[in-house]
């Protein structure tokens, strides 16, 4: 029989417990119309931080944040099953469902939105 050690059970921060110490992101450069996904885990900048984007090119630019967004979406649980949708399950937008408040949500990519500080170069 295995034996329970409820001290195990948790674990703090110092020893590598809590919270995960980065999310993935959407990365906004409204002035330049663009937006990518971050593909891995990496901290959530803050207002007023510095960016550095390092182009295929090897180029690198500066963006300073302007805004953190963070963004919620109605859960699985929340939405009818497949079966009963009248529009595609991978659509976003549902018909009617403004009418009802959700009762569980999911977080959604927080977006990062910045703006260049310096032009790019050549």
């Amino acid at each position: 029989m295995e034996q329970q050690h409820p001290e195990r059970d948790t674990i703090d921060v110092e020893q590598g417990g809590g919270p995960p110490v980065g999310t993935a992101w959407t990365l906004e450069v409204p002035d330049e119309g663009w937006e990518a996904d971050l593909e891995h885990a990496a901290p959530l900048p803050r207002i007023g931080e510095k960016l550095e984007y390092i182009g295929e090119d090897g180029r690198r630019r500066t963006f300073r944040v302007r805004e953190v967004v963070h963004v919620l979406q109605p859960s699985a649980t929340d939405r009818p099953p497949v079966r009963e949708e009248s529009s595609s399950p991978n659509s976003t937008v549902n018909e009617g469902s403004a009418d009802r408040a959700p009762s569980s949500l999911r977080a959604g990519l927080p977006r990062v939105v910045v703006a260049a500080e310096e032009a790019p170069v050549g």
